[in-house]
């Protein structure tokens, strides 16, 4: 954890300019007034690193659409304290960042243990290291037994043969030999603990103490948690902690030796958030639409079950790893191109094709035929019969660091149902009002597209120019109704799923509706305070007015 330097001078806030203005228009009720609950909780302030980790869903496959997928978050202090955070009230915080919350009521609807807190307040202190790539990425198998559960079957054996094998092989190839995993040691016995899944950072202190683990880059403490009983209380099928980026290293938790399971939660210790999928109703990227996640099932960090599928060109971009001579790039505004894919599993050729439009969106085409990585494409282990063609990407944010759209979309009603994601031959599909795509064909050797980006309107007069301040987050005060947010609005209902029902995990769900010029919408939000200021100032110098004019009144009629 970065050394946490003594507290200098504070910037000046934008709390406090708003608080005055409250304090100022009291007496017309401008306030809502606190509710017990924040009246009860004094405000604590607490600094240490920001850490992230995402669980996957139950073994069962369990899910509740209406929680929405998002990481746990909650910060390490200096002294190993744990305080747990609404991830909502953060997202503008750099995860790995030292940072300086002040925080509010427990948050019990945010989805984390039961003294989560939610934060008012917040900046960063020191930011987040850089973690560039490494090629020696040590891994400590650790086997585990909550309290609660009794030892199963799995040996260090089958976790080390899982590590050595195909996950050290995948991500090898994946990025071109720039992270290679290896175990480096492993406790023989099962260790027991006092902590439980529902405490992740005590679970994963008590197996790295019994295996004298050290965090530091490239080191990644692999902890297996029995599977035995299924349910324990606050496990998930995996929970693997966000790096900052491929080089940082890392925690994970697992309740299975699968390949692919694996090498999802280090993807998580590499920096990558989950490839998912984005649905509209109709349309490809316009109307009412939905984000549902790990729906990308070609790509390990969506769902790709017991397959190692390989890596999108979006993630690989992300990681730094994605050659540039296996990509090319088309812009806004630029001349027509045609571009011949190779197969993205393959390692020759052209296999990325990167679109960036007039608001810098990045979008990414790739060919997924049943080449190399992806050769389960032409068998019986392509159980959910995806197609080989070509895929459109867009680049996402922290939650979603992929999304795969539908390249022939489905109305609202058949989305679970719709697994065909390919952009159809010999049909122009429109990009972001800045692309018209047209895959001209398809063989087994490659796709080729062509792509007829719009013209660039000329650019509007700068609004202003400025840096501004670190990065930070600010919520509203207690009992005020919360700020206008476009992707908050949830979709009714779905059809049934047509596709057999998967062990880990199904598609989460998060429904929102889509402008026409659609911008990716976060999977946690912020509140933003900048638009009260104008209005504050207003109600300042109305209030005061109205005061001045009564007392005016009340003279008037006394001299009378």
């Amino acid at each position: 954890m970065p050394p946490v330097p003594a507290a200098g001078p504070r910037p000046r806030r934008l709390r406090l300019l708003i608080a005055a203005a409250v304090a100022v228009l009291a007496p017309v009720a401008l306030a809502a007034p606190a509710s017990a609950e924040e009246a009860q909780a004094p405000a604590q302030t607490v600094v240490g690193q920001l850490v992230q980790a995402w669980p996957e869903d139950g073994l069962a496959g369990e899910h509740d659409p209406g929680t929405g997928d998002q990481p746990l978050t909650w910060v390490e202090t200096a002294r190993g304290e744990t305080v747990p955070v609404s991830t909502g009230d953060v997202a503008g915080l750099p995860v790995g960042a030292t940072v300086e919350l002040t925080l509010g009521a427990p948050d019990d609807t945010a989805g984390g243990p039961d003294d989560t807190r939610s934060v008012v307040d917040g900046e960063v202190r020191v930011a987040a290291p850089v973690a560039a790539a490494t090629p020696s990425n040590g891994v400590t198998v650790v086997r585990v037994v909550p309290a609660g559960g009794v030892e199963d079957t799995t040996t260090v054996a089958a976790l080390t043969a899982a590590v050595d094998g195909p996950v050290a092989r995948f991500w090898a190839d994946q990025t071109g030999g720039a992270v290679r995993f290896g175990v480096t040691s492993a406790v023989p016995g099962w260790v027991h603990t006092a902590a439980g899944c529902d405490a992740p950072a005590a679970l994963w202190d008590e197996a790295a103490a019994a295996a004298g683990f050290q965090a530091g880059p490239g080191r990644h403490l692999l902890v297996y948690v029995s599977s035995l009983p299924a349910e324990l209380p606050g496990c998930a099928v995996a929970l693997g902690e966000v790096g900052t980026g491929p080089g940082a290293g890392g925690r994970v938790y697992v309740r299975s030796a699968m390949p692919a399971l694996v090498a999802h939660e280090l993807g998580h210790n590499l920096g990558l958030g989950h490839s998912s999928g984005r649905q509209c109703d109709g349309a490809v990227e316009t109307g009412s639409c939905r984000t549902a996640g790990y729906r990308d099932y070609y790509d390990v960090m969506g769902a790709s079950w017991e397959q190692l599928g390989s890596l999108n060109a979006a993630q690989a971009a992300r990681l730094g790893v994605l050659p540039a001579g296996a990509q090319a790039d088309v812009a806004a505004g630029a001349a027509p191109a045609t571009v011949t894919l190779a197969p993205l599993g393959g390692s020759t050729g052209t296999r990325a094709l990167r679109l960036t439009g007039t608001d810098g969106a990045v979008y990414w085409l790739e060919y997924r035929g049943a080449d190399g990585q992806d050769g389960w494409l032409a068998g019986v282990a392509n159980r959910f019969r995806l197609d080989s063609g070509v895929l459109l990407h867009r680049a996402g944010d922290s939650a979603d660091t992929s999304l795969l759209l539908d390249g022939t979309p489905s109305s609202a009603a058949a989305w679970d149902a719709d697994l065909q994601a390919a952009l159809p031959v010999a049909a122009p599909v429109p990009v972001a009002g800045a692309f018209t795509v047209t895959v001209q064909a398809v063989t087994g050797a490659g796709a080729t597209v062509l792509v007829q980006p719009a013209a660039v309107p000329a650019p509007a007069p700068p609004a202003g120019t400025g840096t501004g301040p670190a990065p930070r987050v600010q919520r509203a005060a207690a009992g005020a109704p919360p700020a206008a947010d476009a992707g908050s609005a949830a979709d009714s209902g779905s059809a049934p799923v047509a596709a057999p029902a998967p062990a880990f995990p199904p598609p989460s769900v998060i429904a929102v509706p889509a402008a026409d010029a659609p911008a990716l919408q976060p999977q946690a939000r912020t509140t933003s305070t900048l638009w009260l200021l104008p209005l504050l100032t207003g109600l300042v110098v109305t209030g005061t007015a109205l005061v001045a004019g009564r007392a005016l009144q009340r003279r008037r009629a006394a001299r009378s």
